[in-house]
C-alpha cells in the first residue's frame, strides 16, 4: 500500500513487474553482462518481436487518477507522459529533472509561475499534445469528483493558463522546495479523449477501451487476472523506440509460478523473486539476478477506527510483540532491513536519531492485560478468565514474502496471547477492503519515489477518499506539524519538523513499521539493453529492450 528521491505514491503496492537494474548515471553494467562473452552474430539483438514480463498484480485501473496499485502506476508511465520526472536522488538540498513531453520550463522572476514549454509530441492516434491538454489534466488531479489520492500536490497550484498551443503556465499561491516536482507529478492526459467522460462519470467509467496515449506504448488489450498487452506506439517523440513490437504481461498471482516460468523460457522477466530462492537461480546460467534498494517499506496497518486499535498503547504492545530483527535475518536473507518509521532510511529527511522499538514480548503481553485480554509472558499462561486479542491479518494474494512474513508475525503473537488468523486476498479485493476500513489489520506497503509527503496518509483529513489515511489515523499535534511543513520555504526549514513527525508518528503506531526490503529482479537469456535509470520506476526504460535472435 502506495525513495530514492522521495515522494509517497499513495498505493497499496506488491511485489510486482519490474526490469534488471543497470545505474545509467553511473555508467555501471549488471553482473550478468560485465562478465558475459561477446555475443555471436546469432545472438545479436534483433528489432520488433514481443517481450513477456511476470506479475503477481493485475492492473485495478487503467486511469491513473482513479488508480490506487504501484503496478498499475508502473504500466501508465508507459502510456501516458509526464512533463518532466524526477531523476535518481538527488542531494539535501537539489533536484534534477529529465524532460519528457516538455522540452524546457522557466520561472518568473517571483517565482510564483512556472510556464512549461512541449515538444512537437503526438498521442498515439496522431493529434498533438498541447498546453489544453496539461490544463484539463490540472482540472482533472484537482476535481473532488475523480478525488485522485495525490491531489494534496496540487493544492499550491492556483490556475494552470494555455500560453500558446504549446506553452502552459502554472501559477502558484507560495515559493516552497517542491513546486517543480508538484508541477510535474502525474501523466498528461489528451482532453480529446478524456475530456468526452464527466468527471462525475469517471469512477464508473470502463478505461481499459482506451488506446491512446504519448509514451512508448499503448493498451492494446486485457483480459483481468490473465494477461495485459501492449503495443508500440508509432507516433512515439523519440525515433527508433521501442525497440520491441508487443510487451505482453502475464498476471500470475503466484511468485513461485513466474519463477518456474522464468526458467522454462515462458518469460523474459519479472520483479519480486523471493529472497530464499536467489541463491538458487544464481547458481544457474539461463538467469542473470540484480538485487537493488528500492524506495518502500512494508507495515502492519492497524485500523484505528476499531477497537482496540484505536488505542496507541495497544497497537504499541502489537509492535513490541514482533521481532523484526529475526523477520528480516529469516524471510529476507540479509535483502532488507529493519524499518525506523514512515521516513526511509536513506531519505534526506530520516531521523538518524529514531531507532525501532525494542522486542519485548514480556512486556507487550503486561499491556495487552491492563487492557483486559488474556495475554502470557515469556513463561506464563495465558489467563484464563478473559477473552484473548483475536485479529484478522489481511495481506495479498501471490506474495509469497508478505505470506511468509504473516505466517512469522502470527506464530510470535501467538507467544503473548494474540491469535491471529491471516488471510490472503487478490490485490484489488484488498485494496477495497482497506479502503472502505473493513479489516483489523493489514500487511502492506507504502511505494516513495518523489517528495516526502506525508500529509496523505497520516493526516485527520486524508481518509479515503479524500487521502491514503486508511488506519484512520488522527492527531492534533501531527496535523498542527503537518500545517507548518507545508509552510516551509525551503529543505532546512522542513528538516526539524520532519523529525518531530518521525518522533510523534513512532509513539502513536498507527502501523508497525517492519522493514524496508531490496528487490531482486530476474532476467531470462532472450533480452538485452534492459535498464533502471531511477529503482522507484524500475519499468522506466522498457522501450530500450530487444530481443536477441535464437
Amino acid at each position: 500500500m502506495q525513495t530514492p528521491n522521495l515522494r509517497v505514491r499513495h498505493v497499496l503496492s506488491a511485489l510486482a513487474v519490474a526490469v534488471p537494474i543497470v545505474l545509467a548515471a553511473a555508467g555501471c553494467a549488471s553482473p550478468a553482462e560485465t562478465s558475459a562473452p561477446p555475443p555471436s552474430p546469432a545472438d545479436e539483438p534483433a528489432g520488433g518481436g514481443t517481450a513477456v514480463l511476470g506479475s503477481i498484480s493485475d492492473v485495478d485501473s487503467w486511469n491513473e487518477y482513479l488508480s490506487r496499485q504501484d503496478f498499475a502506476a508502473k504500466l501508465q508511465r508507459r502510456i501516458f507522459l509526464r512533463l518532466a520526472v524526477e531523476q535518481g536522488d538527488p542531494e539535501p538540498e537539489s533536484e534534477s529533472f529529465e524532460p519528457q513531453l516538455a522540452e524546457s520550463w522557466e520561472w518568473s522572476d517571483d517565482r510564483l509561475a512556472l510556464t512549461f514549454h512541449l515538444r512537437q509530441a503526438r498521442w498515439s492516434d496522431g493529434r498533438p499534445v498541447t498546453a489544453d491538454d496539461v490544463r484539463f489534466t490540472w482540472e482533472a488531479q484537482t476535481d473532488p469528483a475523480v478525488a485522485w489520492i495525490n491531489a494534496s500536490t496540487k493544492r499550491h497550484i492556483t490556475a494552470v493558463e494555455v500560453a500558446g498551443e504549446r506553452s502552459a503556465r502554472f501559477v502558484f499561491d507560495r515559493r516552497y522546495p517542491y513546486q517543480l516536482a508538484d508541477a510535474v507529478e502525474g501523466g498528461i492526459l489528451p482532453r480529446h479523449v478524456f475530456g468526452q467522460v464527466p468527471f462525475e462519470a469517471w469512477r464508473t467509467h470502463d478505461w481499459s477501451a482506451v488506446s491512446v496515449g504519448s509514451g512508448p506504448f499503448v493498451l492494446e488489450r486485457h483480459r483481468p487476472a490473465e494477461e495485459i498487452v501492449l503495443r508500440r506506439n508509432p507516433h512515439f517523440f523519440r525515433r527508433g523506440l521501442p525497440r520491441v513490437e508487443r510487451v505482453v504481461i502475464r498476471v500470475v498471482p503466484d511468485a513461485a509460478n513466474l519463477t518456474a516460468q522464468l526458467l522454462s523460457g515462458d518469460i523474459d522477466y519479472f520483479e519480486g523473486l523471493a529472497p530464499r530462492d536467489a541463491e538458487r537461480l544464481a547458481a544457474g546460467k539461463s538467469v542473470s539476478l540484480v538485487d537493488f534498494d528500492y524506495p518502500k517499506y512494508d507495515f502492519i496497518g492497524w485500523n484505528g477506527a476499531r477497537p482496540p486499535f484505536d488505542d496507541p498503547e495497544v497497537r504499541r504492545a502489537l509492535t513490541i510483540a514482533i521481532d523484526r530483527e529475526a523477520l528480516v535475518e529469516q524471510a529476507l536473507y540479509g535483502y532488507g532491513r529493519v524499518s525506523r518509521g514512515p521516513v526511509l532510511s536513506f531519505s534526506w529527511g530520516a531521523d538518524p536519531t529514531l531507532e525501532p522499538l525494542p522486542y519485548d514480548p514480556d512486556e507487550a503481553a503486561r499491556i495487552l492485560a491492563r487492557k483486559g485480554f488474556a495475554a502470557r509472558g515469556a513463561d506464563e499462561p495465558a489467563s484464563g478468565d478473559r477473552a484473548p486479542l483475536r485479529i484478522e491479518l489481511l495481506t495479498n494474494a501471490g506474495n509469497e514474502l508478505r505470506q511468509a512474513m504473516a505466517v512469522k508475525i502470527q506464530e510470535q503473537l501467538s507467544r503473548v496471547g494474540v491469535l491471529v488468523t491471516v488471510r490472503t486476498l487478490e490485490m484489488k479485493t484488498l485494496v477495497a477492503r482497506c479502503t472502505a476500513g473493513d479489516y483489523d489489520a493489514y500487511l502492506g506497503g507504502w511505494t516513495i519515489p518523489g517528495k516526502i509527503d506525508l500529509e496523505p496518509i497520516f493526516g485527520s483529513a486524508s481518509r479515503p477518499p479524500n487521502g491514503s489515511n486508511v488506519v484512520a489515523f488522527h492527531s492534533p499535534e501531527v496535523d498542527g506539524l503537518l500545517r507548518r511543513l507545508d509552510e516551509a520555504e525551503d529543505r532546512a526549514a522542513m528538516r526539524p519538523l520532519l523529525q518531530a513527525l518521525q518522533r510523534r508518528i513512532h509513539e502513536e503506531q498507527p502501523y508497525t513499521f517492519l522493514y524496508e526490503t531490496k528487490r531482486i529482479a530476474a532476467l531470462g537469456p532472450r533480452l538485452s539493453g534492459m535498464r533502471i535509470d531511477d529503482p522507484a520506476d524500475p519499468l522506466a526504460a522498457l522501450e530500450h529492450c530487444r530481443l536477441r535472435r535464437s
